[in-house]
């Protein structure tokens, strides 16, 4: 291996994704953040009750970082925190209509945003790279 080299181009291709979509949610008066549209889009995919512990393991951020999203995001009227039907101790997060909208959209602008980073890039490739990333997901766990 090329000592960083690999480090540094995958940190580099999620700086260069999360400012494409950015500017992408921008032009399209989405009014979320790259982030934030994970969340929704997670929330959006798992219509059972999602909580914070959920979300923070799918995007793998610390509790207060994610704490400060959730409340910008409720702030803004993209989520609703409820106490759990299941458990008083969790509060399940609920996409607003809002932001139920926004999912929709998203899910729909995905479909081209994955046709246009897959442009150029042969079945054989794509097989590869996809290959070679859940080596490299698997590597993960030894560090």
């Amino acid at each position: 291996m090329h000592d960083n080299l690999l480090t540094l181009k995958i940190k580099t291709l999620n700086l260069n994704l999360l400012r494409a979509l950015g500017a992408r949610y921008k032009r399209l008066n989405l009014g979320v953040t790259p982030v934030q549209g994970r969340i929704i889009m997670f929330i959006y995919d798992h219509q059972d009750e999602v909580c914070q512990k959920d979300i923070e393991h799918m995007i793998a951020c610390k509790k207060s970082t994610l704490s400060a999203i959730l409340n910008s995001m409720e702030k803004n009227n993209l989520i609703i925190r409820k106490g759990s039907d299941t458990d008083s101790r969790r509060n399940s997060i609920i996409l607003t209509d809002y932001s139920i909208e926004i999912a929709t959209k998203l899910k729909d602008d995905m479909i081209e945003i994955n046709k246009l980073l897959g442009e150029n890039i042969t079945q054989d490739e794509y097989i590869i790279f996809s290959d070679v990333l859940e080596k490299i997901t698997k590597n993960l766990e030894r560090i």
